[in-house]
């Protein structure tokens, strides 16, 4: 074959591989791959688009989502993008969109664990101790007996009454109630009035649910005297009954 058939051949075939290449850029036009993807806890499609093709651009693919979700609006979950010099190339060729808000799935309702019986603890807790007794009451003056009497005025029993509930549940080994009077009248009649009302104050004491395991009245008329009796208002402060209690 000679030389300028040979040029001729070439010339040929090479303008004919351009005439294709040109008609099939020209006849293929961008291209696409559409897909659906299942992300976990979610009912709406979730969608992956890619745009690769030679003359794809990111608005290719945006341009599908938009055909994809016709009127519905366009929700973007993803996009990748190239990178140029530790830098995005801002032109994303593959994204992830919705079509709508997304729409989680309700969690399935777990039955409640059965309780299980609270174990008794080993250790016993500490009790709280009690509060100490109250170890004296001081009966005094005029108004809690009637000149000469050992009858209780209600004054005295609020006050025995509130002794008591101060003291109970306490454990008392001894509960003491000493009278006294005044210098006034015999010594005898002092005695005597003031064990009386030593004995109704301890009566008022058991009666009201007082424990103790003893109790003791006794009466020492006009000794100790805690004022002096020569002025009516120390007279008034030696007519007294003393209430005391011994605690375990």
């Amino acid at each position: 074959m000679n030389t300028s058939l040979f040029k001729y051949l070439r010339a040929l075939v090479s303008g004919a591989s351009l005439a294709i290449f040109a008609a099939c850029s020209t006849q293929s036009g961008p291209s696409y791959t559409l897909r659906t993807i299942s992300p976990p806890n979610q009912t709406v499609p979730t969608y992956w688009v890619s745009c690769l093709g030679l003359l794809d651009s990111s608005q290719t693919c945006v341009r599908v989502a938009e055909e994809t979700c016709q009127a519905k609006p366009i929700t973007w979950l993803g996009a990748v993008d190239g990178v140029s010099n530790n830098q995005p190339v801002k032109d994303a060729r593959e994204m992830t969109f919705m079509c709508g808000a997304p729409v989680a799935q309700q969690p399935v309702a777990q039955q409640p664990a059965p309780q299980q019986p609270v174990q008794q603890q080993e250790a016993a807790q500490p009790q709280a101790k009690p509060a100490a007794p109250q170890a004296r009451l001081l009966l005094q003056g005029n108004a809690n007996f009637a000149t000469d009497s050992a009858t209780l005025s209600p004054i005295a029993k609020e006050n025995l009454d509130h002794f008591m509930a101060a003291n109970k549940g306490a454990n008392l080994r001894r509960v003491t109630v000493t009278g006294y009077t005044d210098k006034t009248g015999s010594e005898a009649h002092n005695l005597a009035l003031s064990k009386a009302r030593a004995e109704a104050v301890v009566q008022y004491l058991r009666d009201g649910g007082l424990e103790g395991e003893q109790f003791v009245a006794q009466g020492l008329g006009s000794a100790d005297p805690v004022a002096s009796n020569a002025t009516a208002e120390g007279r008034s402060q030696n007519r007294r009954v003393d209430v005391r209690v011994v605690a375990e």
